[in-house]
């Protein structure tokens, strides 16, 4: 296991060799992504990596953190913002990945508590043979994409199909309406328009929506980076030259990630947040990608676009030896409940 900030630049070469030889390697993964939240979120944490070597060559990879408290607590690195954060492993050693981490992990003597976040269904058994609660954390829906966005469209439901076919009609054919990808050097204004049109579709529900200050931050340097490697899709749509949404998604390999939205919910009858979607599934068409990975939330609007498959994600809370351990493992399964209950009141809302 390595330790200390160190590990970045120690790792960084064959970390991102190790994303491209992943088939289960998503942004949330990347060296980018996480040096970026350490950056950001690192505070009071000291960052560890489980490090899996055949040779010289590095198999697999799991960054975690540790932060003291009233107990001491290793969490995967990433947590909050990443929406899977199961090991990331050379394609054909997920067996192997999976026994080293579980050993490194068991083996563990300086923590009182394992919480791991968002692990996913094809990783659950990372974790169960630590001990402790076990309990689903989140639902991702995922899509098959066909070869021709066509034979995409005679899949949806009629009311659904007969909005996103907007795109082709009048309002987009005279220029009055328009979906536009943001270039390099445009990446701070593209998310200034996401962050001001997403707050305000929360703000009309009373409630605060995804970007806290610390996140939007997070976001923007993230941002510049992705767009750098070619992984940043933001789009933003305008009416009357007025940008009234915004569509934040990512890929990575042959997967389109759609992350967030933001629409201005005065124009509900241009039903932005469904063209946003339908022009960014339209496009992962065209450029040849395989899957459209709507993340994390089971949300009925996301259901409409008809998924064909879902990816559970898992969290465990394994208390080590001691008093401490067991009342750390406690108090994070109650807070877990509570987070539910939060989430349970945000999600299940559409997008129009």
């Amino acid at each position: 296991m390595l330790r200390g900030e160190s590990l970045f630049s120690e790792l960084e070469t064959d970390w991102k060799e190790l994303v491209g030889c992943s088939a289960t390697a998503t942004p949330f993964q990347t060296y980018e992504w996480m040096s970026t939240w350490w950056r950001h979120f690192g505070t009071l944490k000291e960052p560890r990596a489980i490090a899996i070597y055949e040779g010289d060559d590095l198999v697999g990879l799991y960054p975690t953190v540790r932060s003291r408290g009233a107990w001491r607590t290793l969490r995967p690195m990433g947590m909050g913002p990443s929406d899977y954060l199961h090991p990331l492993t050379r394609t054909g050693y997920e067996a192997a990945v999976n026994r080293a981490v579980t050993e490194h992990l068991r083996e563990l003597k300086d923590v009182d508590l394992i919480d791991l976040h968002q692990i996913r269904d094809d990783w659950a058994c990372v974790g169960p043979s630590l001990g402790g609660v076990r309990v689903e954390q989140a639902t991702c829906l995922v899509l098959d994409l066909p070869n021709t966005y066509d034979a995409y469209l005679a899949t949806l439901g009629k009311s659904l199909r007969y909005d996103v076919k907007r795109l082709d009609k009048t309002l987009f054919k005279d220029g009055k309406a328009c979906i536009e990808p943001v270039l390099p050097g445009e990446t701070q204004t593209g998310f200034d328009y996401l962050f001001e049109l997403h707050k305000a579709r929360w703000k009309k529900r009373h409630l605060p929506g995804a970007f806290m200050a610390s996140s939007m931050r997070f976001h923007r340097e993230w941002a510049e980076l992705a767009q750098k490697q070619g992984w940043l899709w933001l789009s933003i749509l305008r009416l009357q030259d007025c940008p009234i949404g915004a569509i934040y998604a990512m890929n990575l390999g042959s997967t389109t990630y759609y992350y967030q939205a933001g629409f201005d919910p005065d124009q509900g009858a241009v039903s932005p947040g469904t063209l946003l979607v339908a022009s960014t599934i339209r496009r992962s068409i065209d450029e040849g990608m395989q899957k459209f990975d709507f993340l994390r939330g089971d949300e009925g609007y996301k259901r409409r676009w008809k998924p064909q498959r879902e990816h559970k994600n898992f969290r465990t809370i394994s208390p080590g030896e001691g008093a401490l351990g067991r009342l750390g493992s406690k108090w994070n399964a109650m807070g877990f409940k509570v987070e539910c209950r939060i989430r349970a009141r945000l999600e299940g809302r559409g997008l129009v």
